[in-house]
C-alpha cells in the first residue's frame, strides 16, 4: 500500500475528559494539529489500566475532533510482554534501539499494521510509547516527551537518580530517543538536558501547543476562593498538597482554598484536609475554568520534572501562581510578577491587596502570551507542512529549526 501524507498521534489510553496534566497536553496538541493538518489519526489502546476508552470518551472525541480519525485496539498480554522485553533490550543495548523498537508481534494489531503502511509521520507520546507500539520505524517518529522519564521515576520512588534502576531507565530512555527523528521538550531545562544527551534527533522546545489568546475578564470583583489547587491522583500531587498543608497550614488557614481533581479522592488528602475547615474538596469538575474564574490565585506545591501543566493552565486563566521551587525552575525567564514562591508574606500581599492582585493577574496574562509565543512550535509546524508537501524527499528533509533563546521571553 502506498504511503500517504498522514500524521499519526499515539497516546496510550483515553484522555477525555482531561484528568491530569498529560491529558491537557494531548488535547491541546490535537486541537492545534487539527487546525493545521487534514489527515490526522489518533491511535490508542482501549484497555489502559486507569484511563480506558469508553463509549462516552469515544463520543466526546468524535464530537471535539470530527476530522480526526480514531483508531483503537487492545494492548494484549502478549503485547505487554513484548513491550517489557523491548524496554529491557533497549536499556541493555541502546545502540540497537532502532532495530529493537521495530520488532513486532505478528497478527496482534491488524489496525496498526494497516495504519503504519499508509502513514509517514508519527508523534508518539512519551519515550516509552515507542516500545508500546507494535513495531515502529523510529526514523519516522517525533516523541512528545512530557517528562524526563528516568528522573520522574526516581523522584516518585524516592530513589537516587544514580541508583541502578534509574540508570537503567536512563540508558533505555536516551537510547530510544537517540533513534528517533525529533524530540519535543516541554520546558527549557529539559530542552537543555536532551540537547546535552542526544546527538541525532532535532530537539524542539514546545512549552505550549496553544495559540496566544486574550485572557478572560480580569476585573473580577467577587471571589468564592482565595486559592485553588488542581491535581490528579498522581502521587506527586498527593505528596505536594499534604506537605503544603503540613508545613504552611498555620497561615493557609486564613484563606479559602478549593481543591479540584481526582486528588480529592485520595485518603491522605482527605485526612489532611479534614483538619482545615477552610479547604473544600470539590472532586473532579468538568469545567475547572469555572472554578478558576471564582478564585484569586493558584497553588502549585509539587515536585517532579517538566513544566507543570497546572501552572500553565492557571496562567491561561489570568491567575497568579504560588509555586514550589521546582515549578519556578521549570519556567523560562519573564515569570516574575506572575509566579511566586510559596510564602506567607507574598500570599498576604496578593490575596489581601486588590491593587497587588490586579497587577499579578495582568502579569499572568502577559506571561501566558509570552510563553505561548516562545519556543519552536511555529518552526515545527512549518517543517511538517513542508515535509508533507514533498513526500518523495520526506525521509531526508524532516529537520527542525534550532530553538530560539529562552531569554526571548524576558524581552
Amino acid at each position: 500500500m502506498q504511503t500517504e501524507n498522514r500524521l499519526v498521534v499515539f497516546y496510550y489510553g483515553s484522555f477525555l475528559p482531561p484528568a491530569n496534566g498529560s491529558h491537557v497536553r494531548i488535547t491541546s496538541m490535537l486541537d492545534r494539529l487539527a487546525q493545521e493538518f487534514s489527515n490526522i489519526t489518533l491511535y490508542s489502546y482501549d484497555n489502559h489500566p486507569e484511563c480506558p476508552w469508553t463509549p462516552a470518551a469515544e463520543a466526546a472525541f468524535r464530537q471535539r475532533w470530527p476530522g480526526v480519525e480514531l483508531v483503537i485496539e487492545r494492548h494484549t498480554k502478549l503485547l505487554r510482554y513484548v513491550t517489557r522485553a523491548k524496554n529491557l533490550l533497549v536499556s541493555l543495548f541502546p545502540w540497537l534501539a532502532a532495530q529493537i523498537l521495530r520488532l513486532s508481534a505478528n497478527g496482534t494489531t491488524p489496525k496498526f499494521d494497516a495504519l503504519r503502511s499508509r502513514s509517514n509521520l508519527f508523534i508518539v507520546s512519551y519515550a516509552e510509547g515507542l516500545a508500546q507500539l507494535n513495531g515502529v520505524e523510529t526514523s519516522r517518529c517525533i516523541v512528545e516527551t512530557h517528562d524526563v522519564n528516568f528522573l520522574k521515576w526516581s523522584k516518585l520512588h524516592h530513589r537516587s537518580p544514580v541508583s541502578l534502576m534509574p540508570l537503567r531507565k536512563l540508558r533505555g530512555e536516551v537510547g530510544a530517543l537517540e533513534a528517533v527523528r525529533g524530540v519535543l521538550a516541554i520546558s527549557s531545562a529539559e530542552t537543555a538536558f536532551f540537547k546535552m544527551m542526544l546527538s541525532s534527533p532535532t530537539i524542539s522546545y514546545v512549552p505550549s501547543w496553544e495559540r496566544p489568546n486574550s485572557t478572560a475578564d480580569l476585573a473580577q470583583q467577587h471571589y468564592d476562593f482565595d486559592l485553588i489547587f488542581v491535581g490528579s491522583e498522581y502521587e506527586m500531587n498527593v505528596r505536594g498538597l499534604t506537605t503544603l498543608l503540613k508545613e504552611h497550614g498555620s497561615w493557609l488557614a486564613n484563606y479559602r482554598i478549593a481543591v479540584c481533581g481526582k486528588v480529592c479522592d485520595q485518603p491522605a488528602v482527605i485526612a489532611a484536609a479534614a483538619e482545615f475547615p477552610n479547604v473544600e474538596l470539590l472532586g473532579f469538575v468538568d469545567r475547572v475554568e469555572d472554578i478558576y474564574a471564582r478564585s484569586k490565585a493558584a497553588l502549585a506545591p509539587v515536585d517532579g520534572t517538566g513544566l507543570k501543566i497546572k501552572v500553565v493552565s492557571a496562567l491561561a486563566a489570568g491567575m497568579p501562581v504560588l509555586a514550589s521551587t521546582h515549578c519556578l525552575e521549570g519556567l523560562p525567564a519573564g515569570h516574575e510578577g506572575a509566579v511566586f514562591e510559596i510564602d506567607e508574606r507574598t500570599a498576604h500581599m496578593i490575596l489581601n491587596q486588590p491593587e497587588r492582585l490586579a497587577a499579578a493577574r495582568e502579569a499572568a496574562r502577559r506571561y501566558d502570551a509570552l510563553l505561548k509565543a516562545s519556543g519552536d512550535l511555529s518552526a515545527l509546524l512549518g517543517t511538517i507542512h513542508a515535509f508533507f508537501s514533498e513526500p518523495a524527499s520526506s525521509e531526508a528533509e524532516l529537520t527542525f529549526a534550532p530553538s530560539r533563546p529562552v531569554q526571548a521571553l524576558s524581552s
